[in-house]
């Protein structure tokens, strides 16, 4: 099969070209060579947003005029129309779904390899926005369709060794993990003179401690622990690199708490940025935090590509008590329960201020570069597609005849040993 060209259709679970950070498909795909040509099937959500470049042909659906349900209602037939006549005239060797947009897509696209990226456990990440009882017909909506669509035979990739283990005890699926990652380009070490230049832009002060946090400003994680501690901490700055991606509520309340403790000339909120301002951001603070919530499900479940932003970077990481975070990285990560935690490590920090993390940007860290996790899912790609018609049937692949070792793409051991 060398030389040849493998065609993929790949839908994406969110606005490809708009979303306000990159989704994870999108530094995965827009790395692949030029063995593989691509077809994104969008369905575009968000009206006006700056639209990124892609390497690949992006058929768009809708106008993201009117919401996000909005969107997906008003596209969800020219969908189904466009699946069907992309499938019939182009004869994909593959199709790469990351969306509960509809079960009948693998009864569509049935013949060739099937590939679900299950990025998230969508039934709680769709429902977390809303409250009772909304949130729950939500939820067992979201749960229905991840049902019918995990009956078809397919291959699943996840991001986490949780998402993992919730297939297989929900669903009795195995899974390959391609973890996140990060685009070691942007997020490094910056010399002395670029992270005094980033910190004086920004108002920062030499003797200030930069606290950063990089990503969706949701109700799913919580800046209150973060701003009680601040408080007590008159040296601590705050920068936050990010915003609402589906409410702007929990963002207005951040603000509006942060006057009322009287924070808000150490408190910045900066909106979204490129990954080369951000990376630029990360790498100027003392400290970089995850302040997911632990009392949700898709808090316990999250092994977030900032995390790894931040650690080749090599800014200290402190995070709340994630099981992934904690199984894979808690030799780097300092963990906190409430706001006197952080207080305590925040002053640690403090007095050892510019110890940075031995291995940022070292071999390990590279591992997690984005090229190279496209690189094993390329090589997934061309097993699956190579496999599909012959020797090997494609229910066998996992977990029998392809090793996970021979991929490359195993359960990532922690702390590199």
């Amino acid at each position: 099969m060398c030389g040849l060209t493998y065609s993929v259709l790949l839908i994406p679970p969110q606005d490809y070209l708009r979303h306000p950070h990159p989704t994870r498909l999108h530094h995965i795909f827009e790395n692949f060579d030029d063995s593989f040509r691509v077809t994104v099937l969008n369905i575009r959500l968000r009206k006006g947003s700056r639209k990124r470049e892609s390497k690949h042909e992006v058929i768009e659906l809708g106008c993201g005029r009117d919401g996000m349900l909005g969107s997906y209602l008003m596209a969800y037939g020219d969908f189904h129309l466009q699946l069907v006549r992309l499938i019939k005239e182009r004869n994909y060797d593959c199709v790469v779904l990351s969306h509960i947009i509809s079960p009948l897509v693998p009864l569509l696209v049935r013949g060739r390899p099937l590939v679900f990226d299950y990025k998230d456990v969508y039934s709680e990440s769709a429902s977390v926005p809303f409250q009772f009882p909304v949130r729950q017909v939500v939820y067992w909506a979201a749960r229905f369709f991840e049902e019918l669509l995990f009956r078809s035979h397919m291959t699943v990739v996840v991001p986490s060794p949780s998402i993992h283990a919730v297939l297989r005890s929900r669903y009795g699926l195995d899974s390959y993990v391609i973890t996140n990652g990060v685009n070691m380009e942007f997020f490094r070490p910056l010399t002395l003179q670029e992270s005094t230049a980033t910190r004086t832009k920004f108002g920062v002060h030499r003797d200030d401690f930069l606290i950063v946090y990089l990503g969706s400003i949701e109700s799913w994680i919580d800046l209150e622990p973060v701003l009680a501690a601040l408080q007590s901490f008159p040296r601590g700055r705050l920068i936050l690199v990010g915003g609402p991606v589906r409410s702007a509520e929990y963002m207005e309340d951040v603000l509006s708490l942060c006057k009322r403790k009287g924070l808000a000339n150490r408190v910045t909120a900066t909106g979204f940025q490129s990954q080369f301002e951000a990376g630029k951001i990360v790498s100027a603070s003392d400290a970089a935090i995850l302040p997911f919530r632990t009392d949700t499900r898709l808090s316990l479940l999250a092994l977030p590509d900032k995390l790894f932003e931040y650690l080749a970077a090599g800014v200290p990481v402190v995070s709340t008590r994630l099981p992934d975070v904690a199984r894979m990285f808690g030799n780097w990560v300092r963990f906190y329960d409430d706001a006197e935690d952080l207080l305590v490590i925040f002053r640690t920090l403090m007095e050892t201020r510019g110890e940075h993390i031995d291995q940022a940007g070292g071999p390990f860290m590279r591992n997690y570069d984005w090229r190279v996790l496209s690189q094993r899912y390329q090589q997934l790609l061309r097993i699956l597609i190579e496999n599909r018609g012959g020797q090997l049937h494609h229910a066998e692949l996992w977990p029998t005849r392809v090793s996970k070792s021979l991929l490359g793409i195993d359960n990532p051991r922690p702390y590199g040993r």
